[in-house]
């Protein structure tokens, strides 16, 4: 079920874009605890497509694309989660088809998760 991704949410996402626009893999890494990607696999699906990130304009975070997550794992202590997929911005193309995917999940109240899916095709 589509949903508005509630303001830290939406924040997170900004982070994750941020630190991937920077070029930080490092850093983004580290906050996703390296679930599915370590910091070489988000370089090179960066850099394998020969694109220059940029920071997409402030209202593209005005509609952020999320789906709610039914069934939230018990680790989660059943706070909700989104499922939430965001296009890239590249200094070639503007808005590009390249697109993260990610799991945001509330751990506290205002206090969320990210768990990077993809980056790829949208």
């Amino acid at each position: 079920m589509r949903r508005m991704l509630p303001r830290e949410g939406v924040n997170a996402v900004r982070v994750v874009v941020g630190l991937l626009v920077r070029g930080d893999y490092e850093e983004l890494e580290t906050l996703t605890e390296g679930r599915r990607f370590s910091a070489a696999d988000m370089a090179d699906a960066i850099a394998g497509r020969g694109l220059d990130l940029i920071d997409p304009p402030e209202d593209a975070y005005d509609a952020v694309d999320a789906v709610e997550v039914t069934g939230t794992a018990p680790a989660a202590g059943g706070r909700r989660a989104f499922g939430v997929t965001f296009p890239l911005w590249t200094a070639q193309e503007g808005r590009s088809a390249l697109a993260l995917r990610l799991t945001l999940s509330e751990v506290m109240d205002g206090v969320w998760t990210v768990e990077l899916d993809a980056i790829g095709a949208a």
